[in-house]
């Protein structure tokens, strides 16, 4: 496939922020429109952007190749299955589906279908912190972190799914081919809102991941750090790389003409899919490599309501 025409599925916050400023570039592909079904936001943006409005679903999906689906995480499921089952390829937002029921379906029917089913977990294609990945050796020490100031009205097993994913999803990555045991603690505020999280991956290559989130921070901070062979490399905000090593420090701060998105790894993210889709290979975040780690916040989440 040489120019594969993609659509927009949904245009919320993820997609205005995102994805439309990458997909608009139409670099090897050709972006087609849009559907959303709230109608005056669809006006909106797509005239904003140029791109053609699309006022029903089937129209956008007859005219794609692959479809990036930026909807509700409850829609997923039908808005995914229906793409898949018209022959159209998806890119769609973590978490796959709702539940870890849904999603293993949606995995089944796109390897039915044939057709490609990427999730969307952009920090593994983050420049630097694939650096930190090509770096890393065992035995090494790692950690993740991902701090907010204060924390939402949202139950804890939202935040779970929703936020804490990330840094399950980069732990499974950074992990490799090793095995890994699980263990740590979840703790909640009255309201049944998350206070913090902490687990550590135990790896079977002596390699140690440990990863942290509180809600209640007093900043809103987001750490990789890894340890190995008398050195600490340590990415901050997804932007700036520490190197320590001898007792001095080195900071490779992002040229100011690098933008943003492609230091959060949307651009390339983006990128890999649709190259998948014009070599017709296998995107490197399919459907179960993508829903490994929803399975294990759905582990954690039923370790805490068993009590």
């Amino acid at each position: 496939m040489e120019r594969p025409k993609v659509g927009i599925i949904g245009l919320g916050n993820i997609a205005q922020k995102a994805y439309l400023p990458v997909l608009t570039k139409e670099t090897d592909w050709e972006l087609v429109g849009a559907f959303s079904p709230n109608r005056s936001k669809a006006q909106r943006i797509c005239r904003e952007y140029r791109i053609r409005d699309y006022t029903s679903l089937p129209d956008l999906l007859r005219d794609c190749h692959a479809v990036f689906v930026h909807t509700s995480t409850d829609s997923h499921d039908q808005v995914v299955s229906d793409s898949l089952k018209k022959g159209v390829d998806v890119y769609v937002d973590k978490p796959l589906a709702s539940t870890v029921e849904k999603s293993r379906r949606l995995v089944e029917l796109s390897e039915k279908t044939g057709r490609k089913l990427m999730v969307g977990f952009n920090r593994r294609f983050a420049p630097l912190y694939q650096k930190i990945k090509a770096g890393l050796h065992p035995p090494a020490l790692i950690r993740l972190d991902k701090h907010r100031i204060r924390s939402s009205a949202h139950l804890f097993d939202f935040t779970l799914l929703d936020d804490y994913i990330h840094l399950i999803d980069t732990a499974i990555w950074l992990a490799g081919p090793a095995s890994f045991t699980l263990h740590g603690e979840v703790k909640m505020k009255e309201d049944g809102s998350l206070l913090f999280a902490n687990h550590i991956f135990s790896l079977s290559n002596d390699s140690s991941i440990h990863t942290a989130m509180h809600r209640e921070a007093g900043t809103n901070m987001e750490r990789l750090e890894a340890i190995t062979d008398g050195k600490t490399r340590r990415v901050l905000h997804l932007e700036t790389l520490e190197v320590e090593q001898d007792g001095e420090k080195i900071i490779h701060t992002p040229g100011a003409w690098e933008q943003v998105l492609k230091r959060r790894g949307f651009v390339d993210a983006v990128q890999h899919f649709v190259d998948s889709l014009r070599g017709d290979t296998p995107p490197f975040v399919d459907g179960r490599e993508g829903i490994r780690a929803q399975e294990l916040i759905e582990e954690i989440i039923q370790e805490i309501r068993k009590g």
